[in-house]
């Protein structure tokens, strides 16, 4: 199993990363650079990786979304050094990243779940393994459209079911996987390659050698596309065994021998093992048992394969090249060691299942020893407990009675309060509806009544201006102009066309781009916002981020304004950054003006929370508000 692999990247890649993290004025945006870098330098400086990861989080803090993908990449982070902080890091991040029903939010969870089941096989546990890559991997790949990772659990089945032997079911994710990465436009065919090696692989173990060579041809012909040089060793490997089987013992060789050259120069010693386990059973079919003993002895010699359960291979192979070439005491010597390591491997997996038993066997009696003595516990205390149990239950009557009492007095006083509180609420609902009420109708007169007045006016000027051109009155026509298109201004603010006849969005990108100058610029992001948000509270919205938006323009000083407005479900979030002059917090909750009062009152009348503070290590001022919005 290998780890995760983090993206092939120009040396570009974390310059860029680190540009966005000093001059972005979003939080959101840096959070996210900075998930970049702690992946990318994971495996080359983990200091560095850790430093990312830490400025992550205070990036994070404010938005519930990032924390969640936070959680995520610190596992991410131990999956190399720590399993068991991997891992439960993992399902942290998967419990609240749930709550976000998005396609990236699927594809970040399939993601964990599929690292989560290759530390599963990294145990040995490949059944585990298995069974979450088709249970939670696989079903939130497909709900993310993230097709290419769908294909590689499918290929990490099918290597999975190959290994147990289970090689009609191999066969079929391996099938799964190619036809997958064939619709797909990989920007590495590497992956296709490797899928057709695998399933060539598959069918040469169980006899299919036809099968496998069109496997293989097909893997061969998208050979050169491959950038990776390990993908070759692999294909050599395969062509190796397949020549082998069609006794084409020569060819296997050549082939072999070509994957060991690629082999050494990457520097890939699992890979050279496995080459040189294929060259000796050529040699071995070829009769060249003298050679084929060196190629054995050499691979036993590495410390990491002597004591391994594919080191029994190893010795009965050896074994029977020592008995072929008459060394009867040494195929002997051997065949003791194949027996005593295979009995070793056994006891410790049968200790391993006996001290499981013996767990649950000292449960039991423990439980039942304790069982015991409770038991006499409660005769001899049968009798003290019986002359007590009165003097209690007198006791507890008077308690319940006087906390029946206590409770009346607080239930009283409580709906007392929650009743003055919704009268509150209900008035300032009032309010906020009639204050709509009025600015729409005052809106309409404005543009309809007024604006039209103007407009005549406007044009039966010009048609006098026409007829007796004067300088001056040419001068009253342009400011009777100018008046007109305050006039509208004015009615649009108050009342904004765009919200009743196109959508929600498309007001707040107008608003935006009304605001935006020279002295500011605004950037504004939507995320799933839906259509079906009831009229009214559409109205509230707007209303709330045309407040904190004018505030900005009035009093912040701000030159950069980031806005980002997301709806999950019946949950609608907002997040406003400045890099303006930023403001006492405590100053402005005493002193609090109209503005601030305004947005506070929408955001209660929605049932929902505010956040105001600074910026983190940034100058300006960061503000998170979540709206219910249910129809």
């Amino acid at each position: 199993m290998a780890f995760p692999q983090t993206p092939v990247v120009s040396k570009q890649y974390p310059d860029s990363l680190l540009q966005v993290v000093k001059n972005s004025p979003s939080d959101s945006l840096k959070a996210r650079a900075c998930f970049k870098l702690t992946l990318y330098w994971r495996d080359r400086d983990r200091l560095k990786s850790k430093i990312y990861l830490d400025q992550s989080f205070k990036y994070s803090a404010r938005h519930p979304y990032l924390k969640a993908i936070y959680y995520h990449y610190l596992a991410a982070y131990y999956y190399p050094t720590n399993s068991s902080k991997s891992e439960a890091n993992y399902l942290i991040a998967d419990r609240e990243l749930a709550r976000f029903k998005t396609r990236e939010s699927y594809f970040i969870r399939a993601k964990g779940w599929g690292n989560y089941a290759n530390l599963q096989g990294h145990k040995g546990n490949d059944l585990l393994m298995a069974d979450i890559l088709l249970r939670k991997s696989i079903p939130l790949i497909k709900k993310s459209g993230e097709d290419e990772f769908l294909a590689k659990y499918y290929n990490d089945l099918g290597l999975i079911f190959s290994d147990q032997q289970q090689y009609d079911k191999s066969e079929k994710y391996f099938l799964l996987a190619i036809s997958i990465y064939k619709k797909l436009r990989l920007w590495d065919i590497t992956h296709l390659c490797d899928a057709y090696l695998n399933a060539s692989k598959n069918y040469l173990l169980t006899n299919k050698t036809d099968l496998a060579k069109q496997a293989l041809d097909k893997a061969k012909k998208i050979l050169p596309k491959c950038p990776d040089s390990l993908t070759y060793a692999d294909y050599y490997l395969v062509e190796g065994q397949y020549f082998r089987d069609k006794k084409k013992l020569n060819e296997s060789l050549e082939s072999i021998n070509k994957g060991l050259t690629i082999a050494k120069q990457i520097k890939d010693p699992y890979e050279e093992e496995l080459l040189n386990a294929q060259k000796y059973k050529t040699l071995m079919v070829q009769g060249e048992y003298r050679k084929a003993a060196v190629i054995v002895n050499s691979i036993l010699k590495n410390p990491e394969v002597k004591f391994s359960p594919d080191s029994l291979t190893y010795y009965k192979d050896l074994s029977a090249i020592y008995y072929q070439l008459g060394e009867s005491k040494s195929a002997y010597n051997l065949l003791k060691k194949y027996t005593v390591l295979n009995d070793s491997l056994n006891k410790l997996d049968i200790l391993r299942k006996i001290n499981q038993l013996e767990i649950k066997f000292k449960t039991a009696e423990n439980q039942k020893k304790i069982a015991e003595l409770n038991t006499a516990n409660q005769e001899a205390n049968l009798s003290a407990k019986n002359s007590r149990l009165l003097n209690w239950l007198l006791g507890v009557i008077s308690l319940l009675i006087l906390s029946m009492f206590i409770f009346g007095i607080n239930y009283y006083y409580n709906q007392k309060k929650i009743s003055t509180q919704q009268d509150e609420i209900r008035i300032s609902n009032a309010m906020i509806q009639g204050q709509e009420i009025e600015r729409y109708r005052v809106a309409r007169d404005l543009h309809d009544g007024l604006g039209n007045i103007l407009a005549v006016v406007k044009f039966n000027l010009w048609q006098f201006a026409k007829e007796k051109p004067d300088t001056e009155l040419d001068e009253v026509i342009g400011q009777l102009d100018h008046s007109v298109n305050e006039l509208r201004r004015i009615s649009h603010g108050m009342m904004p066309e765009m919200l009743f006849n196109i959508s929600l969005e498309a007001a707040l990108k107008d608003l935006c781009e009304s605001l935006t100058s020279d002295e500011l610029d605004i950037d504004c992001q939507f995320i799933n916002i839906e259509s079906t948000i009831p009229q009214q509270t559409q109205v509230s919205i707007y209303r709330i981020i045309q407040e904190l938006l004018t505030n900005v323009v009035k009093h912040a000083e701000a030159k950069n304004v980031f806005l980002q407005c997301t709806q999950n479900k019946n949950i609608f979030f907002i997040t406003l950054e400045d890099d303006g002059k930023g403001f006492n917090i405590d100053q402005q909750n005493a002193k609090a003006g109209m503005g601030l009062n305004n947005i506070k009152s929408r955001v209660a009348y929605l049932n929902g929370k505010i956040e105001i503070g600074p910026r983190i290590n940034q100058p300006g001022t960061s503000i998170n508000i979540e709206l219910n919005v249910k129809a």
